[in-house]
Order: structure tokens, then sequence, then C-alpha cells
């Protein structure tokens, strides 16, 4: 039997609908769980979003996931889903950050790869190859974040990375399915075409 006030919504899958009532019900492992599904992917958006900066990237996600589980009874699942409801209140915590910092489409010190990161998994040739791949890959993230806007940039990471539908991913920005068919377009047209001016 439901909890009262529970909202089913057909289309929500079971595993989140169980997610959302953990939280509601304020179950510790409910909270547990959030965290685990939901931080890596809203780091590494969040980092991305702040040219790398790792330990900013962790404030806003911890904060991020701390406000939804607080604020978990707002989330309406005939909206948004689970995922873009989160993406959203990311973005709300990114854009306050970024409008403090005034921030700059470069890669700070702070974004540079952390050597012992690497380190623990790789030794020997294998771990040239991993420091050359990682910030090969950084410095591509970091080129292709100068060619767009923010919201293009956003948008882009949202989709290819965290693999949200168009669909979700205007929910968490506020535009409509079609816009968002728009801005990816343009956005992969103007990083293919950066990237391939970099490369020449």
């Amino acid at each position: 039997m439901a909890e009262p006030g529970a909202i089913q919504v057909q289309g929500v899958s079971a595993e989140e609908h169980r997610l959302v009532l953990g939280l509601r019900a304020a179950s510790p492992e409910a909270v547990r769980e959030l965290c685990d599904r939901f931080g890596p992917k809203l780091h590494w958006f969040a980092a991305a979003r702040l040219s790398g900066d790792a330990q900013t990237a962790e404030e806003v996600m911890v904060e991020a996931l701390a406000d939804a589980a607080r604020n978990i009874r707002r989330f309406d699942p005939r909206r948004s889903t689970l995922s873009a409801w989160l993406y959203g209140i990311v973005r709300r915590k990114l854009q306050g950050e970024l409008r403090k910092r005034r921030w700059r489409k470069s890669v700070p010190l702070s974004a540079q790869v952390p050597f012992d990161e690497v380190t623990n998994t790789a030794s020997g040739p294998d771990l040239a190859e991993a420091l050359t791949s990682r910030l090969e890959a950084q410095r591509q993230v970091a080129v292709v974040a100068q060619a767009l806007s923010g919201l293009e940039f956003e948008v882009l990471v949202l989709s290819r990375i965290d693999q949200l539908s168009a669909r979700e991913i205007g929910q968490a920005v506020g535009r409509s399915e079609r816009a968002i068919h728009s801005l990816l377009h343009r956005a992969r047209q103007k990083a293919r075409e950066r990237l391939m001016t970099d490369e020449a």
C-alpha cells in the first residue's frame, strides 16, 4: 500500500518511486542510495561546468544532494524525472557560484589532474599513458568549453556524459524538448569545428 500523500505516476520506475518514498520517510538508507546513485554524475557535471574545479564541484554536489533530501516533498514526478530535478538543483547552485566568481572558461591550477589519483591505478609505461590520456581529455574539455555558450556546454555534457534524454535535459534547464534538440545540434557542430581547428 502506498504511503499517504505519495504520488504514483505511470512511467515512473518502481525503483525511483521506492527511493522517493524512502527519502520522504527520512530513511538513512534512502539518503545513502541517493548519494551513491547520483553523487558521481552530479559531481562530474559540476566539475565540467566549473572548468575542472573538483573541490568546489564536490561542495556544490553535496549541497545539492542535501537540499534534495531535505526538500524531497517538492519533487513532483508528474513534472520531471528525479534525475532532471536533481540536475536542476545543481544548475541553480552552479549559477550562483559562477556569478560569485565571474567564471572564466579556462582550466585553473586546481583543475590539474592529481598525480596521486592516477598513480593509484597505473605504473610504469601504463602510468605515462594514463597521465597523457587524462591530460588530453581535460584539455579537450577546456577547448570545447571555450567554443560554446554556458548553456550549450551544459546541454552537451548532460546529453553525452550523463546520457539524459532531450526531454530530461529540457526539464533540468527549463527549455522545450525541441529547443534542446536545436541546442544540441548547434553545440555538437561548434564542438566538432573547434576540435578540428585545434588539431590543425
